[in-house]
């Protein structure tokens, strides 16, 4: 199987020679889960990032399946808590490799992202499937030891927007953050991750995928939306129309105060912008005028 050019140079440039071994050994480690689980594979997912998703079918009843193989520093008991914790909104979980962090789920079917409503012009339906699917989380933290960061740990991060940012916005961004990890009215788990690509059509419903799994404030789910879907996002006066429209409708559609909703849509697109200058060393142009925007709204 080949593997696409930036999955590749994602995993080499992130995990070195950690990753080269991994990448060399991920054609046999799929071999080994297909003979065990009795599948044959079909495919794999187009926008491969550091994990490896890929399709397939089992060969006693034909039916569609999920691989997912965790990349070299991936925690499988994480995604699998996460799954488990949220049953009626995600794909069930068929079988697990724990040594090979490798497991298989069903497939959501007919599987296509609520990015397509966005593309067919229906911005304000998107937005309040996602309303919806945050109303299906926010459970109450798990007890125990738990594999997950809480929001709170990212604070430091922000400093990379130093120099890279208008120092008005940067100053924002460090007190408000804390103001709201400090004020938040409880801690539940969150998916971390929940913009347009990660919510498919399933039936007539819809299901989650790709958590990240964090703990904190339920207002922090609202926060990877704002700026998504990346690649059909709208910029000029269109950007700030979807903005408003989508705020509003997270507004009336949680139960949560429209402050917080603002305040962490403001903060978490200023976290993006920090992992953007991490990885990339730069801002994108759109996501500094998404900044821009939702800080008037907090000024």
């Amino acid at each position: 199987m080949n593997f696409p050019a930036p999955f590749v140079k994602n995993i080499r440039d992130t995990f070195g020679m950690a990753g080269e071994e991994w990448l060399q050994g991920l054609p046999s480690l799929l071999r080994g889960l297909c003979l065990r689980w009795d599948l044959t594979i079909t495919g794999r997912a187009e926008d491969l990032s550091y994990n490896f998703v890929g399709y397939a079918r089992t060969n006693a009843d034909k039916k569609p399946v999920v691989l997912k193989v965790l990349c070299p520093d991936g925690i499988l008991d994480k995604e699998l808590l996460w799954l488990k914790s949220y049953p009626e909104v995600t794909p069930a979980v068929l079988a697990v490799e724990a040594e090979q962090r490798a497991f298989m789920m069903q497939m959501v079917l007919p599987g296509n992202s609520l990015k397509s409503l966005v593309k067919q012009g229906k911005d304000a339906e998107a937005t309040a499937v996602i309303a919806q699917m945050i109303r299906a989380l926010g459970k109450e933290r798990p007890a125990g030891v738990l594999p997950y960061k809480h929001v709170r740990d990212f604070l430091p991060t922000l400093s990379l927007l130093h120099g890279k940012l208008p120092s008005e916005l940067v100053l924002l961004v460090a007190v408000l953050y804390d103001e709201l990890c400090m004020t938040a009215p409880r801690d539940v788990l969150l998916h971390g991750d929940l913009h347009h690509d990660n919510i498919l059509a399933s039936g007539d419903g819809w299901k989650i995928i790709d958590p990240h799994g964090y703990l904190g404030d339920p207002a922090f789910e609202v926060g990877a939306m704002i700026s998504n879907p990346l690649d059909c996002y709208p910029s000029g006066p269109a950007l700030e129309k979807i903005l408003e429209q989508r705020l509003n409708i997270l507004y009336g559609e949680l139960a949560m105060d429209p402050y917080r909703i603002l305040g962490w849509a403001f903060c978490y697109s200023m976290l993006s912008a920090a992992w953007s200058v991490e990885d990339r060393q730069e801002v994108p142009e759109n996501l500094l005028q998404i900044v821009r925007i939702l800080a008037s709204k907090l000024t």
